[in-house]
């Protein structure tokens, strides 16, 4: 779902990005398809903080040095009139078999270019 809103001057789209959590050896990892981003740490709540951080550290500097676009492109995104989400994703194999594989969906605010 995305919902345009306001904040101050600036457009703002809130999306949710679907993120896949996992457990490889000791380690939790959060990865986003949609953002080919990811994050990791030894619990699954520690793993979604640290994705939620890397995800706030991702598009503050996107937006400070102007590449949102650009990486969301890459990313597949549509961006006219306003942002759509990659339909497909690619996914590797090996992770759609890892062991204890499920999914949360993660709210984003991203600024309207």
């Amino acid at each position: 779902m995305v919902n345009t809103t306001r904040t101050g001057n600036k457009k703002i789209i809130v999306a949710d990005v679907t993120v896949m959590l996992y457990q490889q050896g000791d380690y939790f990892v959060a990865y986003c398809p949609a953002l080919d981003l990811s994050s990791y740490a030894k619990t699954e709540p520690d793993a979604k903080a640290s994705f939620k951080e890397a995800l706030d550290i991702f598009l503050e500097y996107c937006e400070e040095n102007g590449t949102l676009e650009q990486n969301l492109l890459a990313c597949g995104w549509n961006l006219r009139n306003g942002y759509k989400q990659p339909e497909e994703v690619s996914v590797p194999l090996e992770l759609l078999k890892a062991h204890k594989l499920h999914y949360f969906d993660q709210k984003i605010s991203i600024p309207l270019i």
